[in-house]
């Protein structure tokens, strides 16, 4: 019996702490990050914008042109942390928010079971990199897709 709710404590202190972290826990995020491709640059830039929330402008590059592709935000509201991902074009009251579920080090994930795709998009760092993922069901069927960034 001892032993369950020695189980019990030590889990309910992890959760507890992955929703009071502080922006510091996410500064790893900083700066611009890249990932290549055979007709362009995605360009992801991280800024800490006050206390409570960081932002983060993504653009495809491609030759001359410069195509914007989403604003983001990671925000801490109501106790909690927020990835919410805005497209371009699309208004912001039609966007959709993911709650940070887990932040551990440099890696955080965020979850929306009611999206329709995705429901999870995670990042995690490693040395000049970032590995970026969205996955869930699309259709009924589960989908993964990664972006790898290097440090730009």
């Amino acid at each position: 019996m001892k032993r369950i709710i020695y189980i019990i404590a030590i889990n309910t202190i992890g959760l507890c702490s992955t929703f009071s972290q502080n922006i510091d826990s996410f500064k790893w995020l900083e700066g611009s990050w890249k990932i290549e491709t055979g007709t362009g640059t995605n360009l992801e830039t991280w800024k800490i914008k006050n206390d409570s929330t960081l932002s983060a402008q993504s653009i495809f590059v491609y030759g001359k042109d410069t195509v914007p592709q989403e604003k983001i935000e990671l925000k801490y509201r109501n106790e909690n942390w927020y990835y919410h991902p805005v497209l371009d074009g699309q208004d912001e009251t039609n966007s959709v928010q993911f709650k940070v579920i887990l932040v551990k080090g440099t890696e955080f994930i965020s979850e929306n079971p009611d999206h329709d795709f995705p429901q999870r998009i995670s990042y995690r760092r490693i040395k000049d990199q970032i590995f970026a993922s969205i996955e869930g069901k699309n259709d009924g069927k589960y989908m993964k897709q990664n972006f790898d960034f290097k440090r730009n």
